[in-house]
């Protein structure tokens, strides 16, 4: 009997279901690498030594759209990103705390801004940060500019009784429309975007 080997560090991992799904898809090596923490070559070994075909083709059969847990793999793709931004914010301030050793501000300040841009990301993907946008309408009916104005035409148009009364039907016709449009909204639009 040989020596034992080093054990698979794929077999033993507690992520192995999605290491083997992401293998069995084709997703590149350096990607599952960086989300697991595992070698290319740990990857490959266990892809062609320890994954069988019958097992390749029961993990094809499982991905259907209808049998994958979509809560589940979102809770995975979550943490595995969350994770992986909080390793990037660490190393990203030992880059700071290098860039200001060395004397180099200007790398500093960049490496600051990307940490700031991983914090926003972050708090985007936890809910803590909420973009929100409102939308005010103001009617011109009710601005003084808009009634003074008013007055003038029909001032000037007092002369001119045929015009006034066209100019003042149209006008009532126009700030009938207005009203109508004001009474039928009952309140500001808000508009919320969880981001």
């Amino acid at each position: 009997m040989g020596k034992p080997g080093p054990k698979c560090k794929v077999c033993f991992h507690d992520k192995r279901h999605l290491i083997e799904l992401g293998l069995v898809m084709g997703t590149p090596y350096s990607v599952l690498g960086k989300r697991f923490g595992l070698s290319d070559w740990t990857l490959s070994n266990h892809r062609h030594n320890h994954l069988t075909s019958a097992q390749k083709a029961a993990i094809i059969a499982a991905v259907t759209p209808e049998k994958i847990d979509l809560e589940q793999l979102e809770r995975s793709e979550s943490e595995g990103l969350l994770a992986s931004l909080v390793g990037q914010r660490a190393r990203l301030q030992q880059l700071v705390e290098l860039a200001l050793e060395f004397g180099n501000i200007q790398g500093g300040v960049s490496a600051e801004r990307a940490i700031t841009s991983n914090l926003e990301l972050v708090g985007k993907l936890l809910g803590q940060l909420v973009t929100r946008h409102e939308v005010r309408s103001t009617s011109i009916l009710i601005s003084p500019d808009y009634i003074r104005l008013r007055q003038a035409i029909i001032a000037a148009l007092k002369p001119h009784p045929d015009a006034a009364r066209a100019v003042g039907r149209a006008l009532h016709e126009l700030e009938t429309e207005a009203a109508t449009e004001i009474s039928a909204s009952k309140r500001p639009l808000l508009l919320e975007a969880s981001i």
